[in-house]
């Protein structure tokens, strides 16, 4: 009985710690469970400066960590194609940032891609 107990507790607390970890960007699962959060951030409707995406963009990188991210595949899961900010689109080396900002406040993700592959990601709120 009393191993039943210290299992279950040892259980909780370990399930509690990892709820509280951000999800790998990676992860097949961060779209789905992230999905009210990233639809806001896919519609074209809403625009990049609105409280909207920003609250939306402030939520969804505290709870997924986008510095696991190794493909640009997954910035498109995640973001609208439309907000994307491409410094040189034709070329092999691309900057894709991603910027939401509402009054003096934003969100901003810059993805830093060779070919298909994501090589550093920068993540900043202020």
């Amino acid at each position: 009985m009393k191993l039943l107990f210290v299992s279950s507790l040892l259980c909780a607390f370990f399930l509690a710690g990892c709820a509280s970890k951000p999800l790998p960007s990676e992860d097949i699962e961060a779209p789905r469970f992230y999905s009210t959060l990233i639809n806001v951030l896919k519609d074209p409707d809403i625009p990049a400066n609105s409280r909207e995406k920003y609250e939306a963009a402030k939520k969804l990188i505290k709870k997924v960590d986008f510095t696991f991210t190794r493909e640009t595949k997954t910035i498109n899961e995640f973001f609208a194609p439309g907000d994307a900010i491409i410094d040189f689109p034709e070329a092999q080396d691309r900057r894709i940032s991603f910027n939401y900002q509402y009054r003096n406040h934003y969100v901003r993700l810059t993805f830093f891609t060779f070919r298909n592959f994501v090589v550093r990601v920068d993540v900043i709120e202020k």
